[in-house]
């Protein structure tokens, strides 16, 4: 599928702020800061398997997750897809279009019906050096990302297949999780190959291993998502000492 056309000019500054105002990266502006900064901003709806931007493609703009989710996609030379990320509200994505002129270093592509506030790079980077508050959360956010990769880079290297699973549910749980009767939902419409991409595995261990997790009581799914029913069990699995830093999940 193809990447967005080029975004039209964004006639409601009003609701734009709004919806700024609900940002993280934003939090700390002034009514009138975002009503200052709204112009730059246009709201995009986005159908599940839209793209955002490919991997190679000139990095002109950025995209604020208002809704959904969009999975962050490396292609590997070998054909599999590595899924390095997944973005949900209030993230950034794209965030190489604020810092340079370097390619987009993966695909973005929307999980389920989404919506995003798309803004200029070079516009992003004006406002983060008017508001520092915005820069710092956006080097905070950018830092996470960067920990979250070298940790995952260490786990394909030396770890088991199993591990590398049960720590992504749990990291994934710590995000979007919700309690529900029974256990914790991760929030997010997740296949069994979006489980293999996240671990560097193939679909056929990932669903060998989620398979023995059902037997064993430690996962179910349950309207269409997938439930932790025995979190103690999942963190010994993974091996809680990499996943502390993500939060406990909800539940």
């Amino acid at each position: 599928m193809a990447a967005f056309p080029p975004f039209p000019p964004d006639t409601d500054a009003g609701g734009v702020a709004g919806r700024l105002a609900a940002v993280p990266f934003f939090a700390a502006l002034s009514a009138t800061e975002l009503a200052a900064i709204a112009p730059c901003f246009a709201y995009r709806a986005c159908a599940a398997h839209d793209v955002l931007f490919f991997e190679g493609e000139p990095p002109h703009r950025l995209y604020v997750v208002l809704d959904g989710f969009f999975k962050q996609v490396k292609h590997a030379d070998d054909g599999r897809d590595v899924i390095l990320h997944i973005a949900m509200a209030g993230d950034l994505v794209g965030g190489v279009a604020a810092f340079g002129r370097r390619p987009h270093p993966f695909t973005a592509r929307a999980m389920t019906p989404s919506a995003v506030l798309a803004v200029a790079g070079a516009a992003f980077a004006q406002i983060m050096e008017r508001h520092p508050s915005v820069a710092r959360r956006t080097v905070d956010d950018l830092s996470a990302r960067l920990i979250d990769a070298h940790e995952d880079l260490k786990s394909l290297a030396v770890e088991r297949v199993d591990r590398r699973i049960a720590r992504h549910l749990l990291r994934l749980a710590a995000q979007a999780g919700r309690p529900v009767p029974g256990g914790t939902a991760i929030g997010m419409p997740l296949t069994r190959q979006d489980v293999a991409d996240m671990a560097g595995t193939t679909v056929e261990t990932a669903i060998r291993v989620l398979s023995r997790w059902r037997r064993e009581g430690m996962v179910v799914t349950a309207g269409g998502c997938l439930v932790i029913a025995d979190r103690a069990a999942l963190e010994a699995a993974a091996d809680m000492t990499a996943v502390m830093a993500a939060g406990r999940p909800a539940g």
